[in-house]
């Protein structure tokens, strides 16, 4: 077992460090790693938190510069996809591109596995090794990872896929890692006080452009501060009086425009999505589909096409928007997903 060389990505907040713990208590060869990723103090407060895991741990500690590949890949991407009145999920770019992409791809060329704290399992099943939802499923970060290939998954370890939040935190006190229960990761963490729409100004100034808010026969009913302020499935902060709740339906880039509606018209069955990943033999099955975090799995019929899916839901699903991730699932196991293009 201590011949086995591991890189744990450290943040210095609790999952991490307890990750890196279980895996140097079996005498493991670790090395914790904190990606540098052009944050300024943050990124500074991250390694410095690790370092001292890790110095409490008895085990070596480093930083990796990856600040370009987060720019163009992760900060760049969010804000071009917003730009063209997508949703995306910065969490899925990042894990797919940074994490197990580049810093995967050096931990490999160091003769090293990667392991994280993150929840999720891996699992072996006929098609390979395979992402499978953890123990505390309310803590489930599979939707985020699902791009990891079986390929990728051999080289990754997920410690703490077997306990809940719970247990963690106990483990963590009984080693030392109290004071470190309140520092969870964050979504989008290179935003600043402005949010997506300072982000977006800086480098697609035209979709901070105001424009007109239409329904669906394109009838104008007010004006809007720019499509980087809006996402389909919004309801506040619309700025229309209307008798009834509105909902935004779409937002049309190339008209600078965004399309509102009644809530029932946000009701979609169809799912079609790109750059898909798959993860199982067969191209057309059934399965459970996440077209969100943390919006639970729907039933549906999927159909893979190359790097295309599509989804047939046995049941209308609201606030499908484009840009974000739909995940399909084989009860637990992650089998596959893309980037969600269009909905009907």
């Amino acid at each position: 077992m201590g011949d086995t060389r591991i890189w744990i990505g450290m943040s210095g907040g609790v999952d991490s460090s307890l990750a890196a713990a279980l895996l140097a208590e079996q005498g493991l060869d670790c090395l914790g790693v904190t990606m540098v990723l052009g944050r300024g103090a943050t990124d500074a407060a991250a390694a410095a938190d690790a370092a001292s895991v890790c110095e409490h741990l008895g085990i070596p500690h480093t930083t990796i510069d990856l600040s370009a590949e987060f720019k163009a890949d992760v900060i760049d991407a969010t804000a071009t996809a917003y730009s063209l009145g997508q949703t995306p999920n910065p969490c899925v770019l990042c894990n797919a591109s940074v994490k197990f992409g580049s810093l995967l791809d050096r931990a490999r060329d160091a003769g090293a596995l990667l392991a994280t704290g993150h929840y999720a399992r891996i699992v072996q099943t006929p098609e390979g090794a395979a992402l499978a939802r953890p123990a505390d499923v309310s803590k489930d970060q599979t939707y985020f990872l699902y791009r990891l290939s079986s390929g990728d998954l051999l080289h990754v370890v997920f410690p703490l896929g077997e306990f809940t939040k719970t247990q963690v935190r106990a483990m963590a006190s009984e080693r030392g890692f109290a004071g470190k229960h309140g520092k969870e990761s964050q979504d989008a963490c290179f935003l600043g006080k402005g949010g997506y729409p300072e982000l977006v100004a800086r480098s697609h100034p035209e979709a901070c452009v105001a424009g007109p808010i239409v329904d669906e026969t394109g009838t104008v009913l007010g004006t809007h501060t720019g499509i980087c302020r809006y996402t389909v499935g919004q309801r506040r902060g619309i700025g229309v009086a209307s008798a009834e709740p509105l909902y935004v339906l779409r937002i049309d880039a190339a008209h600078n425009s965004v399309v509102v509606g009644p809530q029932q018209r946000l009701a979609v069955s169809r799912i079609t999505a790109s750059g898909v990943i798959w993860n199982h033999s067969e191209d057309s099955m059934r399965a459970g589909v996440m077209v969100r975090y943390n919006a639970g799995a729907i039933a549906a019929t999927v159909v893979r096409e190359g790097a295309r899916l599509i989804a047939e839901t046995d049941e209308p699903v609201l606030g499908v928007a484009p840009g974000q991730s739909i995940v399909c699932y084989n009860g637990d196991i992650v089998i596959g997903g893309g980037i969600i293009e269009e909905a009907s």
